[in-house]
Order: C-alpha cells, then sequence, then structure tokens
C-alpha cells in the first residue's frame, strides 16, 4: 500500500509540519514516499534531512512557473508506487489518514464499478494561530468544517475554480461522485501518473478544470470521500503567494497566466492534442452535458475572452 506524496512547496513556511504530520498521523508511515518541490531562497530553506524516502528538488523562487509546473515536476520522481496522493504544502492530516483514504478509494470503485477513481475534495480548513499553533475552524460559513463535493466554476475574473456542493446524503456514509477535481487533494492509484500527467504550461487557475477533463475522458471517475481525511489552511494572509512576487521571477506572472489561459481555451475546446489534450474513452460532449458547461460556447473564439451568460 506504498502511497507517492506530491508536494509543491513555494515559500511555504507550514511545508515541515506538513511533512510531519503526514508522517505522525499515518497508520502505516514507513509507507509513505515524499516528492517535494521546495521553491525557496536558499538562506530560507527548512531542514529536511530527516525525511525518510524522499525526492527533494530545489528551486529558486525566480524560476518558479506556478503550481502546475511545479506538481509536474514532483510526478517525475514517482517509481511505481501503489497510490499517488498530491497536497499543498499547507496541510494537515487526521488520524490513520491513509487507511481512511484508501477504503474511500476502494468504497467509490466499487460504486462505480471502475479502478479508475479519483479521490477528491476541499479538505475542511484550519488556521494557524499569532503563537503558531493550530485550530480546526468549526464555525466557517464559506468554508464547511466537514467533507462536500465539488463542480467546475467560472469566477467573475475569467477564471476556472471550483464550488462546494453538499452531499445529497445528509449522513455522508458513502462517497460521491463530483464532476472536477480540487488540485490541494487528489488521492487516486498510481497509474494516473502516466495515463493523465500534470501540464506544467498550467501556472494556477485552471489546472483542477483542465485535469478533471483530461482524466475524465480517459475513463476515470471523480469522488469526493464521505469523511474528513485532512484539513487545509486556506486563505493565507500574509504568507508568500507567487503572483505577488512581481519582482522575483524571471518571466512576469502576466506572461504564465496567458500561456496557461491559451492551454486551457484549447484543452477545453477540445483542440489540444496528445496526453496533455482530452482522451477518445470519453467524448467532451458528454462531459460537457454532465456539468451544463459548453465551453465552446463561452469562449469567444476572436479572442481569449470568455463570454458570460451563455451556460445550458
Amino acid at each position: 500500500m506504498s502511497i507517492f506524496i506530491s508536494i509543491a512547496s513555494y515559500r511555504d513556511p507550514e511545508l515541515v509540519r506538513t511533512i510531519k504530520s503526514a508522517i505522525d498521523n499515518a497508520a502505516y508511515p514507513e509507507e509513505l514516499y515524499f516528492s517535494v518541490v521546495l521553491q525557496e531562497f536558499e538562506k530560507f530553506e527548512p531542514d529536511l534531512s530527516w525525511v525518510p524516502r524522499m525526492s527533494l528538488l530545489k528551486m529558486h523562487p525566480r524560476d518558479a512557473r506556478g503550481a502546475g509546473f511545479a506538481r509536474a515536476q514532483a510526478m517525475k520522481a514517482f517509481d511505481s508506487q501503489d497510490y499517488y496522493l498530491q497536497i499543498d504544502s499547507h496541510t494537515m492530516f487526521e488520524k490513520h489518514w491513509d487507511i481512511k483514504a484508501i477504503d474511500q478509494l476502494k468504497k467509490a470503485q466499487d460504486i462505480a464499478k471502475n479502478n479508475k477513481i479519483i479521490l477528491s475534495y476541499f479538505p475542511p480548513p484550519f488556521y494557524v494561530e499569532q503563537n503558531k499553533t493550530i485550530s480546526i475552524v468549526k464555525n466557517s460559513k464559506t468554508q464547511p468544517p466537514y467533507p462536500t463535493k465539488q463542480k467546475p466554476k467560472l469566477t467573475k475574473r475569467n477564471e476556472w475554480t471550483a464550488e462546494r456542493i453538499e452531499f445529497s446524503d445528509r449522513k455522508m456514509s458513502m462517497p460521491e461522485q463530483s464532476t472536477t477535481v480540487l488540485a490541494g487533494f487528489l488521492f487516486t492509484i498510481g497509474s494516473i501518473v502516466e495515463e493523465v500527467p500534470y501540464d506544467p504550461e498550467i501556472s494556477f487557475f485552471g489546472e483542477e478544470l483542465c485535469f478533471a477533463v483530461r482524466a475524465w475522458t480517459r475513463g476515470w471517475d471523480i469522488y469526493s470521500p464521505s469523511v474528513i481525511i485532512a484539513y487545509h489552511f486556506y486563505t493565507r494572509e500574509g504568507y508568500s503567494k507567487i503572483w505577488k512576487d512581481r519582482n522575483i521571477r524571471k518571466v512576469s506572472w502576466k506572461e504564465l497566466e496567458d500561456i496557461s489561459k491559451a492551454k486551457q481555451k484549447r484543452i477545453l475546446c477540445g483542440v489540444e492534442e496528445g496526453i496533455f489534450g482530452v482522451g477518445s474513452y470519453r467524448h467532451l460532449k458528454a462531459y460537457e452535458k454532465m456539468t451544463g458547461i459548453d465551453f465552446k460556447k463561452m469562449y469567444n473564439h476572436s479572442s481569449d475572452t470568455i463570454v458570460f451568460g451563455q451556460r445550458n
């Protein structure tokens, strides 16, 4: 039951705590294999020499090109582990999270009668107090402290993301199907790495929807777990963000986003070919019907602008 854990970390002081949480709360810590992409200034690099079974790629922040690029680099260290887990570097874990994740994945496989399942969701929130201790958030209206499902969402800024939706079963007794993934928690079988490798050109917004479309059209179903497996540190006011570090990178964030949005358009309109385009097992039109989104109608073909008010 070996688990490959992909962590892309951009100047994140929570990285060490995230790795410790994964190890300390696993039922079988000896089965964990870490792949960390550390995007940090040398003088601020944390000591990770204590982490067992880890591949570490160090990258100066000036060379950072967004989450998609970093996750693609982390995937390269995969070495035939049974399971693949992708998390952000600000994640906390429940006790015996590894057993819970595998159990939920197997239940979803049984429900879907499909071995190719991606387990993904918005993890409930935690917060880092001023004294650096952790608090589990219980009363947030925007970030529920319980599992939810997700579907694609287009923001007012023309950026693809996801929104939470409630489980149809209020008792949340079993995992339920979702229509997109959350990049901050993605658990599945190891063959995902070969079939749906991460696209290094998609910088941040849109990475989840494009990954979901590419996976779903290749026969992968997406489910959300009905139990809490991990927690996520949302917002992170005062923490470094790649899009805010304007004077550090060799390439501007606008240039990266322009490349990313052009790639997203090609994927979602079925133009992109090859491994980073849609698959042939299921048709893109079937995904659009499932989600109620007509991508070609939403994109203005004379530019990369998205046209609003044209959803089915």
